[in-house]
């Protein structure tokens, strides 16, 4: 069973309180988060000192933690993991950067390992999507949702509800995009 596949009710039990909703939501976000994590840590070019369990158990933390969180169902489940895995890399790599140690590396490809369009640090990614959050939000959560949560650009439309060719166009110009800031970013 994958994120996509979670019962609504068993988030809803959750929310209510219900300790094997929890437990059972639990497994499900670990393995796809998991197979996520791993996908991630796999692009670093450095060495990195998160292990695959260590960002999926603070990511999944970080969910389960969240006491004002009003998680109404999967898609917003789904954007709030992606958000919170991205989240969890610019931490470790912002306390790695504090250790006067290089930044993390990393490709700008989907998580099912496409086509590289340069590389950056996890800050400098940051500042990018900071930068395109203001000049397009879509783009920014596509390029959120595929990169940090994972997701397929099928999944990324069933969630957006709209065309799979609309998904892949914007992913296409937020790479580009990404790619160009990145390769100008004088903030680093």
């Amino acid at each position: 069973m994958t994120v996509t596949d979670i019962p609504s009710d068993i988030i809803r039990r959750w929310r209510d309180g219900d300790s094997d909703a929890r437990d059972r939501l639990f497994t499900i976000l670990y393995n796809e988060f998991a197979a996520i994590a791993s996908t991630l840590l796999r692009r670093q070019t450095a060495p990195v000192s998160l292990a695959t369990s260590d960002l999926v158990n603070e990511a999944v933390i970080r969910i389960f933690n969240a006491s004002d969180l009003e998680i109404v169902d999967r898609t917003h489940l789904l954007a709030l993991s992606a958000r919170v895995m991205r989240q969890v890399l610019l931490d470790a790599a912002r306390r790695r950067n504090r250790q006067k140690r290089r930044g993390l590396i990393v490709t700008l490809s989907d998580a099912q390992g496409g086509a590289a369009s340069g590389n950056a640090d996890y800050e400098a990614l940051e500042r990018a999507l900071v930068r395109l959050t203001a000049i397009d939000p879509e783009r920014a959560d596509i390029v959120e949702m595929r990169y940090f949560g994972g997701l397929t650009v099928e999944e990324i439309a069933l969630i957006k509800d709209v065309s799979i060719s609309t998904i892949k166009r914007k992913w296409e110009a937020a790479r580009l995009w990404l790619k160009d800031a990145l390769e100008h970013d004088i903030s680093g």
